[in-house]
């Protein structure tokens, strides 16, 4: 492979297969009579909604017919206003700004659409204003939570907050009719529905809403209600694409204690609500990701021409059997032929040894498959321009468990150095043999027709081994039941049977390109054994035992060594944060305050919510004078989560305690 990487933003080219999800999208938005709508493209991070939303977007501009007018796509994310302008005004201009770009020029359709840009920009402050303390009090309504009688109240201050009308408002423009400003929501929708009416061109508007997923609370509630207030009228669509999940908590987290009795919040209702239809990403299943891994490959070595007839393969086969693999070096082999590049043909031999563990280690995301490309592509090529000649399967291979199984790796690694100049990783050759053996005695009890006087070759082109019983050892290392329990681990015994094997490699050159991830896992391996002992301690769920281990950290730890036990322990609380790792650390840093820093770095990369259970023990043991502290705490403080108030809590009575 050479130095070439995929770019991790969207795009307008469908690799996934995506075909079917966007012709349900384009029927459904160019059927007049489900207008207007509200559809809903839902999916994980990385599960590919942006570039479904650019491949609808090509899709509707090659819609076009003479008598029915043709679509006009507005792209809008919110993310890109955060923190510098109203939503509700921003999605409102932007539309808008659109709109004024298909009137001709001068005429009373770009006049209207210049007059309601201005008002929508006039709405950002009452919005921001009142707005907020409005809308809770209509959604807790709508959840059946507030008494109906307080509807008037709320609606009259909706109304008045949204329409502008305040008595210290200058009108803005050049006039007062060319800056009438409409009253409530329901007078500025009648008015932008005869604006969207009178285009006869345009046979729709719709709106393709992207990233609400990455906004903060009141970013997401305010994007849904700029579309119900104000943007809801004939000839328009709005598609949002989210993780239904994350804008449900945003909702719940903006709208606290309003859903219905006996439900976690208001956001899975209001996001039913919202939506009128509702399409879904499925998550790759093995083939489709194996396919998925081919096609990029393909991508980065072919020529445009070559590459064009590669995918129209891959759309046959599809088509053919919707849940095979529709790409892998054979099938490219048939449609190439002469001209298949010898480099492909390697990268996907060992894309299709690693896909089934990948696959499913990265649960079909599309994004964290072409990360994990990026990746392994550019350790190939810093490694060529080190001089140094790595092997893709081998690095691949190992990249599986580094990427998906940090603390496997890291044992891994703890054999290697604890192999140095024995002449091999004797623990990773009994476990290779081991699951390998295995499985070739499994084969034969099963009826494979092999006899053991004609073992099989191993698919790498290693001579053919033998099979062993569970838990012989090897000449080579010896099979003890620590590295018999990792081997016989299922994602482990998978991997060690996956394509190449490692015995024979040098693996160090592989280490070398981990290597941040793996220096304390070394340094850890080299540690004394009695401060390995204390690492064993200070994880105890018995709190003498862990209190006796600070102390003994304390007076018998070498200063040498006492950053790398803080930094193993630390990755400890970064796995698991309301194990009793957590109250370790804190009584480490009551006791050794030059550790403070180091564990603040770490604390900070734990989301908040999961320190819940340990925030008061890390508030009252942490030392309240480091500055790295005193960092730490305001910046929970200031997430304004429930966790955020905790701390605050915690901290005032820390501080009351102090003065008395």
């Amino acid at each position: 492979m050479g130095g070439s990487v995929w770019s991790d933003n969207e795009t307008d080219l469908d690799l996934l297969g995506f075909d079917f999800l966007v012709d349900e999208m384009v029927v459904a938005l160019t059927q007049q009579r489900l207008l207007p709508l509200t559809l809903g493209v839902l999916g994980g991070w990385g599960s590919g909604k942006s570039s479904l939303l650019r491949i609808v977007s090509k899709e509707l501009s090659t819609i076009s017919s003479d008598e029915a007018g043709h679509f006009v796509v507005v792209p809008f994310s919110p993310w890109q206003y955060e923190g510098y302008e109203d939503i509700k005004g921003a999605l409102m201009e932007a539309v808008l700004t659109r709109l004024q770009q298909e009137a001709d020029e001068g005429s009373a359709e770009a006049v209207e659409a210049g007059r309601l840009r201005r008002v929508a920009r006039s709405l950002r402050r009452p919005v921001q204003m009142l707005v907020g303390a409005a809308l809770p009090a209509g959604a807790a309504m709508a959840a059946g939570a507030l008494d109906p009688g307080l509807a008037d109240v709320a609606s009259t201050i909706a109304q008045s907050a949204v329409g502008g009308t305040y008595p210290d408002q200058e009108p803005v423009g050049e006039s007062a009719e060319e800056n009438r400003t409409p009253a409530d929501p329901g007078a500025f929708r009648q008015e932008f529905a005869s604006l969207v009416g009178s285009l006869e061109q345009v046979r729709a508007v719709i709106v393709l809403i992207d990233d609400l997923d990455r906004c903060l609370p009141h970013t997401v509630v305010d994007t849904f209600e700029a579309i119900r207030l104000f943007l809801n009228v004939e000839k328009s669509a709005f598609v949002i694409a989210a993780h239904p999940e994350v804008v449900q908590a945003a909702i719940d987290r903006r709208y606290p204690g309003l859903g219905r009795p006996g439900t976690s919040g208001l956001g899975a209702e209001y996001l039913e609500k919202m939506l009128q239809v509702k399409i879904s990403i499925p998550v790759l299943s093995a083939p489709e990701a194996e396919t998925y891994m081919h096609l990029l490959l393909a991508q980065l070595h072919l020529e445009r021409e070559q590459f064009e007839r590669v995918c129209e393969a891959v759309d046959l086969r599809r088509r053919e059997s919707a849940l095979g693999v529709a790409l892998n070096a054979g099938i490219a082999s048939a449609t190439l032929g002469a001209g298949m590049p010898t480099r492909l043909y390697e990268d996907m031999t060992w894309a299709a040894a690693i896909s089934p563990v990948l696959g499913s280690t990265l649960r079909g995301n599309p994004r964290q498959i072409k990360r994990f490309l990026n990746t392994l592509t550019l350790r190939l090529a810093s490694a060529e321009r080190r001089g140094t000649r790595l092997d893709a399967a081998v690095l691949a291979k190992l990249m599986v468990l580094e990427e998906q199984y940090l603390t496997d790796f890291q044992n891994l690694f703890d054999w290697q150095v604890q192999a140095l100049g024995s002449g091999g990783n004797g623990h990773l050759q009994a476990a290779e043999r081991h699951a390998r053996g295995a499985a070739t005695a499994a084969q034969r009890g099963s009826g494979d027709s092999q006899t053991p006087e004609e073992p099989r070759a191993s698919s790498d082109g290693r001579p053919p081994r033998r099979g062993r019983a569970r838990g012989e050892s090897t000449a080579t290392g010896e099979l003890n039941e620590e590295v018999r329990a990792w081997a016989e681990m299922p994602h482990i015994d998978a991997w060690l049977r996956m394509d190449p094997a490692l015995a024979a490699v040098d693996l160090g050159p592989y280490f070398t390109f981990a290597r941040a991830k793996l220096r304390l896992a070394a340094t850890t391996a080299l540690l004394p054994a009695h401060v390995q002992e204390l690492l064993g301690l200070l994880q105890s769920d018995v709190v003498g035992r862990r209190r006796a281990a600070v102390r003994q950290v304390q007076q018998t730890v070498a200063a040498e060594d006492l950053p790398t036990l803080v930094e193993h322990l630390m990755q400890v609380v970064q796995r698991d944060p309301a194990g009793p790792a957590t109250d370790s650390a804190a009584e480490l840093c009551h006791e050794i305050p030059a550790i403070a820093r180091d564990v603040c770095e770490r604390l900070r990369l734990v989301p908040l919510e999961l320190l819940r259970p340990k925030l008061s023990t890390l508030v009252r043991r942490l030392p309240p004078t480091d500055p790295s502290v005193t960092a730490l705490l305001d910046g929970w403080e200031s997430t304004g989560t429930p966790a955020g108030a905790f701390v605050r809590q915690a901290r005032d009575v820390r501080r009351r305690q102090g003065r008395s």
